[in-house]
């Protein structure tokens, strides 16, 4: 229980760092020394409601890009790939599928999210040929449980980037989307596995 404080203490915060290759080469350790993998499960967004009303105000739809499904809980984006640290859980959490926002015959797709976790933990995504970093991730109330060999966190806040609020109002012919906007909730649950 302790150390579920600590994590939680640490996220809260802000100090989650990924751990640098260099302070393992210094160690004599392999640069996954200490970290764990995670794979399968899946990261669910509940778009916030007010959000969701003000897209659909300025002529907008979000749909998911499949493999990403979307139920009465949110859209869920499976988890692919992802590397952690052990004792900080700082690092990346890949992801297949994402959004697609249109407007008539105008769209913008959001494929293969990445949750970064370190000091300033955000989201990001490719969008046409760049990966861009959509969304700025608010971990102060979120809960941490790991049992066993899966991971789940939930109560994760996410607002919209700067970046991509002028990207999506240079798409669409806009002024109306701006950074820090509330998109929702976000909570994820992955099976974990020893690093290597």
């Amino acid at each position: 229980m302790s150390r579920i404080r600590t994590l939680v203490a640490l996220l809260v915060v802000g100090l989650l760092a990924i751990p640098l290759a260099g302070a393992a080469a210094r160690s004599g350790k392999s640069k996954h020394a200490g970290t764990v993998r995670v794979s399968r499960g899946a990261t669910t967004l509940a778009l916030d409601p007010g959000t969701a009303a003000a897209l659909t105000g300025l002529g907008l739809t979000v749909a998911p890009l499949a493999p990403s499904t979307a139920s009465a809980a949110g859209v869920a984006f499976p988890i692919t790939t992802g590397r952690l640290n052990a004792k900080t859980y700082a690092g990346q959490i890949r992801h297949t599928g994402g959004l697609r926002i249109s407007s008539g015959s105008t769209h913008v797709d959001l494929t293969n999210f990445r949750i970064v976790i370190d000091a300033a933990p955000h989201l990001t995504a490719q969008v046409g040929g760049d990966r861009v970093t959509i969304a700025e991730l608010d971990l102060s109330g979120a809960a941490i449980t790991p049992e066993a060999r899966t991971l789940t966190i939930t109560d994760v806040g996410a607002a919209l980037s700067d970046t991509a609020a002028g990207a999506l109002n240079a798409a669409f012919g806009t002024d109306a989307l701006k950074g820090g906007t509330p998109l929702g909730t976000a909570s994820l649950k992955t099976k974990l596995e020893k690093g290597r």
